[in-house]
């Protein structure tokens, strides 16, 4: 599966679909960023609420031309190392 990014401009959310996988449980992080993880505790999607007013709307478009990896990578090292759900 390809990356998918999805913008609603009417909520302002960012939606980010990292592989395939139905979502489990999820994570609101302080920062009105939701993750979403399947059943093993592998990400499989993303939410950025308020991702206008984040200036992340021209950066994650231009990651969606690169590899899914790229995403990962920055996601790992955003919250310090492996993503997990605890």
């Amino acid at each position: 599966m390809d990356l998918v990014i999805r913008y609603d401009p009417k909520a302002d959310i960012l939606a980010v679909k990292l592989r395939e996988g139905a979502i489990k449980d999820e994570k609101l992080l302080d920062n009105d960023v939701v993750l979403g993880f399947d059943e093993m505790g592998e990400l499989v999607a993303l939410e950025v609420w308020d991702a206008s007013k984040r200036g992340l709307l021209k950066t994650l478009a231009d990651l969606a031309n690169e590899k899914r990896e790229v995403v990962e990578v920055l996601l790992k090292r955003s919250h310090g190392g492996p993503l997990d759900n605890k």
